[in-house]
């Protein structure tokens, strides 16, 4: 199996968001939470532009997508998903490698509680928390993790 990286276009949009609903989704988290999560879910045209955005495709098909928003003091990593029946086939590995060698310096992810594994494995470290409260959940947190650019 082939994993194909490849700058997004605006025309991603549309399956990039729905990639990140579903994956969302498929951590069974509760609807009233995905329906507040619904615009943080979006990855617009407008997004792709201006940030740094890949798709990962295998066979044609769009599978997973990432995206670095960097500036001259940091790099973050954002909306790191890919189809929940492409799970442990390397997938996310293959985009944020290569988000890695793209990226400058340290690279800051706020983690999905369900993704933190994922990024320990790839030499993330968790250097904090993020609250993120949700109805019924008030001392909820996220994973702050930094992942080293690969220097090359």
């Amino acid at each position: 199996m082939l994993i194909e990286i490849r700058r997004a276009t605006t025309s991603d949009s549309a399956r990039a968001t729905e990639l990140a609903r579903t994956a969302k989704a498929h951590w069974g988290y509760p609807s009233e939470w995905l329906e507040a999560w619904s615009d943080d879910l979006m990855v617009t045209a407008e997004g792709i532009e201006r940030h740094a955005t890949f798709v990962a495709s295998i066979d044609g098909e769009v599978v997973g997508i990432c995206q670095l928003q960097q500036s001259d003091d940091h790099t973050m990593l954002e909306h790191v998903w890919v189809d929940p029946t492409r799970h442990r086939q390397g997938v996310g590995r293959a985009l944020v490698e290569h988000a890695r060698r793209v990226a400058r310096g340290v690279i800051a992810i706020v983690s999905d509680p369900n993704a933190e594994e994922f990024y320990a494995k790839l030499g993330a470290r968790r250097v904090g928390d993020v609250p993120a409260p949700m109805p019924g959940a008030p001392l909820r947190v996220l994973p702050l993790m930094e992942l080293d650019a690969s220097v090359s």
